[in-house]
């Protein structure tokens, strides 16, 4: 795991050896390690206070990452898909001053100046340097900032990089957009502290462009979830070349899938966890079905009580993330084993294996939806009186939304989406909306979403 201390000193040792290496493809877009190198000095020079930027191409990412850390700054790193109130929300907990902005020639930075919100006039946990920042839901209500230093950041991809067994020149393919932490820590960041190639599959991940990606490229790895290898399995993948490793995240790979994968693709598959508040926590390499693996460098995982199944605590070395909320998180954020939110065990081998998540938090095809978020947008359309949110098998097998409201007077359906599209990002707006006379409570108030699930499970909502 020994090398370069930062970011910018690893890219210019692989531009020393191998200046037109290729370090991020995406689409038509390929830039070589000295190109990348060259034009983050450039944006770096300019970049200054608390900066933001949008994630709409994996190598606009690259580049103001790079330039980030090159000037030291911390950079948020935004959804493109977000609606503009959640894009203001996230830039007001995490203060940012300076936007970056690209047209696919050149990137600029301008001043920003962004709307203040109830009740976000910000708590910041923790103290120490600055670094990468991401959104994250959370277990519960609002979505929060988390910052992680640029030395966490960057040692942490050093380990992923480690576990992946990642040798110069390899060639990494993503399908997630590059603002998750999978595509982005797990993905770019790694695959450029290693010295290899980033080839972006966001825009269109389907299985004719993932198997010319593979071979086109001779992909060594590929990072992508369960929905789209279950996709994979039932298209096919017909190439030349084969991965070395698959790597699947976002969610539990159902064993069906996983069976599913092997008969009909063959490739070795394993599974990844990790939190856009700690980074990449586990790699399977061995294919151990129901195992994310074991911890990379530098994380301790216990299981309390252990060895499960209980809540999954993580400690990882050097400074903690900082928070970024409208609210203090309970306990005293970064000293000692943190939770994640997670349920698992840990089998006799020190593998994890995950069986759940606490609170109120649903999994979209590696999407994180808080169901308090879609809720309080639900409330605030005139017609619904209370509303709950639960997450629900979907055509597939894959989870989807689903919303029960209470309603004051008749439900405009299209009226409401059309409200839920202002609002909140796509993945998050209700696969179905039920309409019920009287959401279901126990003796105490307390809202039974188990009901919900039966119900649905046994056709009594339509």
């Amino acid at each position: 795991m020994s090398g370069p201390a930062t970011l910018a000193d690893a890219l210019a040792e692989v531009a020393g050896r191998s200046s037109h290496r290729p370090a991020v493809v995406a689409g038509d877009r390929t830039l070589t390690y000295a190109e990348l190198l060259r034009r983050a000095d450039r944006l770096a020079a300019g970049l200054t206070g608390r900066a933001a930027t949008v994630a709409r191409c994996a190598a606009d990412v690259a580049v103001t990452v790079v330039a980030a850390t090159i000037a030291d700054v911390p950079l948020l790193v935004g959804d493109a898909r977000a609606a503009d109130d959640e894009r203001d929300r996230a830039r007001s907990l995490f203060r940012a001053d300076r936007l970056v902005t690209g047209d696919g020639d050149r990137l600029t930075v301008e001043g920003l100046t962004v709307a203040g919100f109830a009740g976000l006039d910000g708590f910041a946990g923790g103290d120490g340097p600055v670094g990468l920042g991401l959104s994250t839901s959370g277990s519960e209500g609002w979505p929060k900032c988390v910052e992680r230093p640029w030395p966490a950041v960057t040692a942490n991809a050093r380990a992923f990089a480690a576990a992946l067994e990642l040798a110069p020149g390899e060639v990494v393919a993503c399908t997630t957009p590059p603002h998750h932490s999978y595509a982005l820590c797990g993905g770019i960041v790694t695959t450029l502290v290693a010295g290899g190639t980033y080839v972006a599959l966001d825009q269109r991940p389907g299985p004719r462009t993932v198997a010319d990606a593979v071979d086109g490229h001779r992909v060594a790895v590929l990072l992508s979830v369960p929905l789209l290898y279950r996709w994979f399995s039932t298209a096919g993948l017909a190439t030349r070349h084969r991965p070395r490793l698959c790597v699947s995240a976002g969610a539990p790979l159902p064993p069906e899938d996983r069976r599913r994968w092997v008969e009909a693709v063959g490739w070795r598959i394993g599974e990844h966890y990790g939190t856009s508040e700690h980074g990449m926590l586990t790699l399977d390499t061995e294919s151990v079905a129901g195992s994310v693996g074991r911890p990379v460098a530098g994380v301790t995982l216990t299981v309390d009580p252990a060895p499960g199944p209980g809540d999954v605590l993580v400690s990882c070395a050097g400074p903690p993330a900082r928070v970024h909320a409208a609210e203090p998180p309970p306990g005293p954020a970064g000293h000692g084993p943190q939770p994640t939110g997670d349920v698992g065990r840990l089998d006799a081998d020190g593998r994890l294996h995950l069986l759940g998540r606490r609170g109120g938090t649903l999994n979209v095809a590696g999407n994180k939806v808080p169901a308090a978020e879609v809720e309080d947008a639900l409330r605030a359309f005139p017609a619904v009186r209370d509303c709950a949110v639960v997450g629900a098998p979907g055509p597939g097998g894959a989870q989807e939304v689903v919303a029960f409201v209470e309603t004051a007077r008749e439900l405009d359906h299209r009226a409401l989406y059309a409200f839920l599209h202002g609002r909140l990002a796509a993945y998050k707006v209700p696969a179905r909306v039920v309409v019920v006379d009287r959401l279901p409570r126990n003796v105490n108030g307390k809202l039974l979403r188990s009901e919900l699930l039966r119900g649905l499970a046994a056709g009594t909502w339509r």
